[in-house]
């Protein structure tokens, strides 16, 4: 039998494996978890999901790590994990920014600081003003970036964190990059790869030393420029690193297009376009297109540059329409509004408190306490609210009903503790599996209900078949040998419904239905 000092060992390792060994830090992370789930510890259970998420983020897979990262910040709300909060709202900032997802990213570092200031916890505060240093970068405002980094290296000295300083020196000497002050980047950088080696941070020492093959390109010290990326990509290309060895390939690209290798030039950007594309890393994907069209303009495909020419701007077009450009100066002035606020900090303190309380009564109130999901209390009043708004908006809504198929033999079987550890698991997925704003809850039972806002019809059905085919795919024997899990589904949409009742009765039906046909289905 597993204790949570295990889990814990297995969390401490994995999360000192992710960055550099980010296979073994998976398989590490999901132990962690399977041995958490019969413990009943919510808490090594929420860091192993976390940690997966980060790993795959780090393996370019943030189509099934922001899931993950976003479940384990919901698990970690929910049990007022206070450590973890700040981690999940940064690591998930990181992952939409990569994915050019501006505007989730702002919303997850704005909650980053605010939780900072809150709880007077100053490494998630510097990780914030990293965080809106990033968004300045990707909108060209390159100064407004180094003010922020500025700001966060002001508050590094207090952590004594080398990864965190190398983090920030590297955000600085990017900065000083592009802002062409080429001798400050040099000094930075070269403090940057000093505290990453200290730290032994791999990735970052990868980062430094690409930027500054990047500073000798723009010196035009190719033979220094050609080292230190080769170098940067060796260490990439060795721990899994997809979003540093798409940059190290991008530079390189550039370096071979100076020195009129065209062919090797373009290579290199298609193969970074690759990485880019599977990684759905927006921003980069534009760099890199500019570059590809530059670079076939040089060679006489005019063709081809021009096709790449356009996707770029397409791309680029489709990052500035959204808002965050225009946010980010009121995120500016909240954080001083904020911090003014909570100079008294007798007065926050008991703030906090009385916050915590209430939230902590409410949570409590509203949240089924096996799952972690929402109880049929909270469901009710927060679809109350959705389903008064939409008669006069009329926006697509739609109900699932789900059930565990043949539930009563698993517990007969193997017993209610098992019984138990399946709900929990089939909860977790279905939240995983839906978007933030979705609802998931726990009926009653083996019973779960989903309402799905801004959906109907096909892409209900999709949300729902998708969910189906997790939970029957999920590796159940981990949980318990032999052990198979399928649930069936009914799924209806709003019909000028007033209440909750009427769409769960026609969902119930659909669920019959698909019990009739022979479970393990989706009826619409």
């Amino acid at each position: 039998m597993s204790s949570l000092q295990d889990v814990n060992q297995l969390n401490q390792r994995a999360k000192a494996l992710s960055r550099e060994h980010p296979a073994e830090a998976l398989a590490c992370a999901q132990q962690a978890a399977i041995h958490a789930i019969p413990l009943n510890y919510d808490y090594g259970f929420t860091w192993a999901i976390f940690i997966q998420g980060c790993t795959m983020n780090v393996q370019g897979n943030f189509a099934e790590g922001l899931p993950l990262m976003r479940h384990a910040l919901y698990m970690a709300r929910t049990h007022q994990f206070a450590d973890l909060i700040p981690e999940c709202l940064q690591e998930i900032a990181r992952a939409n920014y990569t994915t050019g997802d501006y505007d989730s990213a702002l919303d997850a570092w704005s909650q980053c600081i605010d939780t900072a200031l809150a709880a007077n916890a100053n490494e998630a505060y510097i990780k914030g003003q990293i965080g809106l240093g990033q968004l300045y970068f990707a909108y060209d405002d390159f100064y407004g970036a180094l003010n922020h980094h500025l700001k966060a290296r002001e508050h590094a000295s207090q952590c004594g964190n080398d990864s965190m300083i190398a983090a920030i020196e590297i955000n600085i000497g990017t900065d000083q990059v592009e802002l062409q002050q080429y001798d400050s980047a040099k000094v930075t950088l070269k403090q940057a790869l000093a505290y990453a080696q200290q730290s032994g941070n791999l990735e970052y020492q990868a980062a430094a030393m690409g930027m500054l093959g990047r500073v000798a390109l723009a010196e035009n010290d190719l033979p220094l420029a050609h080292a230190c990326l080769d170098r940067a990509r060796g260490i990439n290309q060795r721990h899994e690193n997809r979003w540093g060895e798409a940059h190290d390939l991008y530079n390189l690209g550039l370096l071979a297009s100076k020195e009129n290798q065209l062919d090797h030039a373009i290579d290199c950007h298609r193969l970074s376009l690759q990485f880019a594309e599977s990684m759905g890393a927006a921003h980069l994907i534009c760099q890199i297109e500019l570059a590809l069209s530059a670079t076939l303009e040089q060679k006489g495909d005019l063709l081809s540059a021009l096709k790449f020419h356009k996707q770029a701007y397409q791309h680029h077009y489709q990052l500035l329409r959204q808002s965050s450009a225009q946010r980010l100066h009121v995120i500016e002035a909240k954080l001083e509004a904020e911090k003014i606020r909570l100079e008294n900090i007798n007065l926050r303190k008991q703030n906090d408190q009385e916050r915590k309380a209430r939230q902590q009564s409410e949570h409590i109130a509203l949240q089924d306490p096996l799952t972690g999901l929402l109880n049929r209390r909270g469901f009710e009043e927060r679809s109350a609210g959705l389903l008064q708004y939409n008669p006069e908006h009329r926006e697509p809504l739609s109900l699932l009903m789900l059930d565990v198929d043949f539930f009563k033999g698993i517990n007969d079987c193997w017993g209610h503790l098992i019984g138990d550890n399946v709900l929990r698991q089939v909860g977790a997925l279905l939240k995983s599996g839906c978007r933030q704003d979705d609802l998931v809850c726990r009926w009653g039972g083996e019973e779960f209900l989903i309402l799905l806002p801004s959906r109907n019809g096909m892409p209900a059905r999709d949300v729902a078949e998708r969910l189906r085919s997790m939970v029957e795919n999920w590796t159940w024997g981990k949980i318990q040998h032999g052990l198979k899990v399928t649930i069936s589904i009914g799924v209806t949409q709003y019909q000028n419904d007033k209440q909750l009742l009427q769409m769960t009765q026609r969902a119930d039906q659909n669920l019959y239905r698909a019990k009739q046909a022979g479970r393990n289905q989706v009826i619409c």
